[in-house]
C-alpha cells in the first residue's frame, strides 16, 4: 500500500470513529463516547489527510473549496444545510452591459459551474441526516428554468420563500428586488421536524452589502435554523460568504461548520 492510499484509509478509519462518537453523544452516552475516543487514531491522521481532517473544526470560519468539505464529512451528520452558490447564468444570459459597474465586487467572487453546483448539491444530501433540509439561494432565472429538477432524486423542493431586499432592483421587465430560497429535503419527506409555523414566504429584510456582496438575510436565516434544529445540530454552509449563518448558529446554540473560496477574515467576524 502507499502512502497515499494509507493515508487515505486512516483518515476514513478516523471519520468512522468521529462518526460513532457524534451518535453516541446524541443519545446521551458520553461514557461510551470518551471510551471510543482513541488519542492513537486521532494522531494517526497525518500528512496530507491532516488538511481533510481540520475541515471538520467547529464554529469557525475558514478558506476551502466548498466540495472538498462536503466530501470531508459523515454521512448523515448534519440537520441543516444553507447553500448560496455564485453563479453567472443570469449575468450571462442577460448581458445587461454594466455588470462591472453595479456588481463589481459580486463579479470578483469565484464562480461555480451547474455541475458543480449540482455535485455539492447532492453531496449535501449525503450530509444531511433523514428528513434534513438544504436551504439553497436561487435568482429568478435560476426559478424560472427550475434548476431544483437537476436533483430532485436526492433533494426534493418542498417550499419556496420569497425575498424582499427592500432596495430598487433591476430587470428587463419588472424589478428584482432580491433572490428566492427552495426549502429542499432529504427523504424521507415529513412535515413534523418543522418546529415554526410562523414564517411567512414573503420576507421582507433589508441587509447591508458592505458586509459582502453576496450578504443574506440573517433575520430569516435564524428563523429557519431554529425551525428546522434544535440545540447542538450541525449546521453547515459550503458556500458561506459573509458567515451569516456562522453568526445566527452562534446565537442559537447550534454547531457550524462552513467555508467559503473567497473567505475574508474581517468579513466573517463583522457583526450582524
Amino acid at each position: 500500500m502507499d502512502a497515499s492510499a494509507d493515508d487515505e484509509k486512516k483518515l476514513q478509519d478516523f471519520l468512522i470513529k468521529v462518526t460513532k462518537i457524534v451518535r453516541l453523544l446524541a443519545s446521551k452516552k458520553v461514557g461510551e463516547a470518551a471510551n471510543a475516543l482513541d488519542r492513537r487514531s486521532v494522531r494517526a491522521v497525518r500528512g496530507p489527510a491532516m488538511r481533510t481532517a481540520h475541515l471538520l473544526d467547529r464554529n469557525v470560519a475558514q478558506r476551502e473549496d466548498a466540495l472538498e468539505l462536503l466530501r470531508s464529512l459523515p454521512d448523515s451528520s448534519a440537520a441543516l444545510a444553507f447553500f448560496d452558490p455564485q453563479h453567472r447564468d443570469v449575468l450571462d444570459k442577460l448581458a445587461y452591459g454594466n455588470e462591472g459597474a453595479r456588481q463589481r465586487e459580486r463579479c470578483k467572487l469565484p464562480a461555480m459551474s451547474r455541475d458543480y453546483i449540482d455535485s455539492c448539491c447532492r453531496e449535501i444530501a449525503r450530509v444531511l441526516v433523514p428528513s434534513g433540509y438544504c436551504m439553497c439561494w436561487v435568482d429568478t432565472y435560476g426559478l424560472c428554468e427550475a434548476h431544483h429538477l437537476r436533483v430532485a432524486d436526492c433533494l426534493k423542493c418542498v417550499d419556496l420563500i420569497a425575498w424582499d431586499n427592500l432596495r430598487p432592483g433591476m430587470a428587463k421587465r419588472t424589478r428584482h428586488c432580491g433572490d428566492y430560497l427552495w426549502a429542499m429535503q432529504r427523504p424521507p419527506l415529513i412535515a413534523r421536524n418543522w418546529r415554526d409555523h410562523g414564517i411567512r414566504n414573503r420576507w421582507p429584510e433589508k441587509v447591508d452589502r458592505k458586509v459582502h456582496p453576496h450578504v443574506k438575510p440573517v433575520g430569516l436565516i435564524e428563523r429557519l435554523i431554529a425551525a428546522a434544529t434544535l440545540p447542538g445540530d450541525l449546521v453547515i454552509d459550503p458556500a458561506a460568504g459573509g458567515f451569516s449563518v456562522l453568526h445566527a448558529a452562534r446565537r442559537l446554540g447550534r454547531e457550524f461548520i462552513g467555508c467559503d473560496a473567497a473567505f475574508d477574515p474581517a468579513i466573517a467576524e463583522a457583526p450582524r
